[in-house]
């Protein structure tokens, strides 16, 4: 009984190897493929669905050197030349405002010194 087991192992094994044999031809101009119409069809469609997404990706790259080409350098320096500008005024606003409030309080630190220096000239 194992030496059946071993003779049908071992023919399965040559049957491999004569297939093997049989399916290692050369390739050439009488080579016929058999393909089913459904791989077919999902070859033609991802042959299309690749052609799509190249065309789609030179069109945005056509627009974004479109773009590109639009955009001129002395608009970017008006964009730039305001941003900072307005950056500035908004600082200095500020600082005009924190010495501002400063000065409110040294007007303060001056009337309450001279309500004390005419205490003690007029003896009040």
């Amino acid at each position: 009984m194992h030496q059946e087991g071993r003779t049908d192992i071992s023919r399965s094994i040559e049957d491999k190897d004569v297939k093997d044999k049989n399916m290692a031809t050369k390739i050439s101009e009488d080579t016929n493929v058999q393909l089913d119409l459904k791989t077919i069809g999902m070859i033609v469609a991802g042959t299309i669905s690749l052609a799509g997404m190249w065309f789609s990706l030179q069109e945005d790259m056509q627009d974004l050197h479109n773009k590109i080409d639009s955009f001129s350098g002395d608009e970017f320096v008006q964009k730039m030349e305001f941003n900072l500008k307005d950056e500035l005024i908004r600082s200095n606003v500020i600082q005009i405002d924190n010495a501002t409030k400063e000065l409110k309080e040294d007007i303060e630190e001056n009337k309450e010194s001279i309500k004390d220096l005419e205490n003690k000239v007029f003896r009040r």
